[in-house]
């Protein structure tokens, strides 16, 4: 029978252990949040994600404040829509009050360009002479896996830790949010364009939709990567609960609420399901001339920060250009609200809220679960280069074991940890090996493959497409179960890294494709970086300690959502 999640807590936010009981949702209720939790002082740093953008008036933070678990803790608003990491280091952080222990940030989006890719690649501010979708996507992608980027996000982590610690305290870095469903047609000839005209829309077809969620979920990627190598860096014993940094992603929330989902008419902007802002159906009219309304063509900054940029670039277009024609996207757009384009609406910023509420209890036991559990892949999940030949295995079973019944299954290892774990194997071997196991009816499948295929170049652009395959394969013949796929641990062999990076991009939308199915399927992250390897792909013993934590936790956030029912008789 199921059993129930125990929430207790809060690690310093967390050297103080409260009891929730929770609703049958997961959720704490504000009676059974008996005590405030021991937040000192709470700060939101960052950029427009942070700072009532998408949700108009409401953004997590502001949401937040009216948790149960929450209540009465108002955050030290310093974001700033237009700020850089660097300038959340030089700038908001020095205004951090000596007893914060508590921080939210949302960061990188305006270093990586993200309001020019979406001028590019989706709105066309500056018009006929627009720029370069594909080289601006490459230019980011290039950027992030910079010294540049990583000293950044090194830098503002040390400044604010600076802080925290000597509170007792912890970050919490907020992850952003895939903005499309990238599969439907529906979307195929609909364009958020501002200008009309010949070579001027710009359509979201399933290309472009799929090219702006890699962005993002490259983005997600490399944020949590950087923030796996700071926290290896401060506590190097790899307790994961003990990291001073915790990466919070919300993007499967937003599963079912995407722009371009099944069953709307084009975006679905506007709808109440749709969690995202693109700017269009407002009310405010534009004018050609004069530009009050956009901006001064002549002193206006086209580089600026969100708001400054789309309407000073669309002042100069029209000014160069006299007779382009604005859209309804363009001509009905308040211009003051062009900074929420793609920014998550109220329902989205909720749904960050609940996140961050959710991982923020740290204490949590997975309790009372009868758990048959098939670890599924190729010699990381046959535990190689691991002391007893284990890897994560042992440290899952006897983790688990503590307070539920678990066995393991598969056709390798002896009992009571069997695995189908096949050194050297590829997706495509390891998809039909998965056929001697699933009879076995597991209610949990732990996935990570797909190393050997980008190791040996076997069609790495098709290799999202074949794990998608064997998760079809496993969903089909265990429809009850809950699947866990890993994005592959990354590589430090020659050349492989990069390849790495894009595969585990693609992961998060193969995943989100099957959850918006009605699939139990669900991304896990590994918090291991290349200094974690022992041969440049296997992990070493602390490293597969750390795949054990990040299993628990995963199976413990699909025990929040319902997932985890009695395994199947056979």
């Amino acid at each position: 029978m199921a059993g129930t999640l125990l929430t207790c807590t809060f690690g310093s936010i967390v050297t103080i252990i409260i009891i929730l009981v929770t609703t049958t949702n997961g959720a704490p209720t504000s009676a059974q949040c008996a005590a405030n939790l021991p937040i000192k002082n709470w700060a939101s740093l960052g950029d427009s994600y942070s700072n009532i953008v998408g949700g108009g008036q409401q953004d997590y933070e502001k949401l937040m404040e009216s948790d149960p678990c929450l209540q009465g803790k108002k955050p030290q608003y310093l974001s700033n829509p237009d700020a850089t990491i660097a300038y959340v280091s030089d700038h908001e952080v020095p205004k951090l009050l000596k007893n914060t222990n508590f921080v939210t940030l949302s960061a990188g989006a305006n270093d990586i360009g993200l309001v020019q890719i979406l001028d590019a690649c989706v709105y066309n501010f500056i018009g006929s002479t627009s720029l370069d979708c594909s080289r601006l996507l490459a230019e980011a992608a290039t950027f992030m896996s910079s010294a540049a980027f990583a000293s950044s996000w090194n830098n503002v982590l040390t400044k604010i830790r600076s802080v925290v610690e000597r509170n007792g305290g912890k970050i919490h870095v907020v992850g952003n949010a895939a903005f499309f469903d990238e599969t439907t047609p529906s979307c195929s000839q609909t364009s958020l364009a501002v200008y009309a005209g010949a070579g001027q829309q710009k359509y979201l077809n399933p290309t472009v939709r799929k090219n702006l969620n890699e962005l993002i979920h490259r983005f997600n990627w490399w944020q949590n990567y950087l923030v796996a190598k700071y926290n290896r860096a401060q506590v190097p014993n790899g307790n994961i609960r003990q990291y001073p940094v915790k990466y919070i992603d919300s993007d499967d929330r937003f599963n079912g609420h995407r722009l371009c989902r099944a069953g709307i008419t084009g975006t679905g902007s506007g709808d109440i399901n749709t969690w995202f802002a693109t700017g269009d159906g407002l009310k405010t009219p534009l004018t050609r001339a004069p530009y009050q309304k956009l901006k001064p063509p002549a002193t206006c900054n086209p580089n600026g920060g969100w708001n400054e940029y789309t309407t000073c670039r669309m002042a100069k277009s029209i000014q160069k250009t006299p007779y382009l024609t604005l859209t309804q996207s363009g001509s009905g757009t308040t211009l003051n609200n062009w900074e929420r384009i793609m920014h998550p609406t109220t329902q989205g910023q909720d749904a960050i809220r609940d996140e961050i509420v959710s991982q923020i209890a740290q204490g949590r036991t997975l309790s009372g679960y009868n758990l048959r559990i098939l670890p599924l892949g190729a010699s990381i999940t046959a535990g190689f280069a691991s002391t007893d030949g284990l890897g994560f295995r042992k440290t899952l079973y006897d983790t688990l074991r503590k307070t539920n019944t678990v066995s393991f299954v598969g056709s390798q290892g002896t009992p009571p940890l069997q695995h189908e774990g096949h050194p050297g194997w590829i997706i495509k071997d390891v998809d039909t090996v998965a056929s001697v196991s699933l009879p076995s009816r597991p209610n949990v499948v732990l996935i990570h493959v797909g190393t050997n295929d980008l190791l040996t170049n076997k069609n790495i652009d098709q290799a999202p497409d074949r794990l998608g395959a064997l998760i079809d394969h496993v969903t089909s013949a265990a429809p009850d179960a809950v699947v866990l796929v890993s994005q592959i641990i990354p590589s430090s062999r020659p050349g492989a890294f990069d390849n790495f990076v894009t595969f585990n991009a693609r992961v998060a939308s193969v995943v989100n494709q099957r959850q918006v199915r009605g699939r139990k399927v669900m991304k896990v992250w590994m918090p291991i970086t290349t200094d974690d390897l022992v041969d440049g792909v296997h992990p070493n013993d602390a490293g597969y300690n750390k795949m054990a934590q990040a299993w628990v936790q995963a199976l413990q956030r699909a025990a929040e959502k319902g997932w985890i029912g009695a395994p199947v008789r056979v």
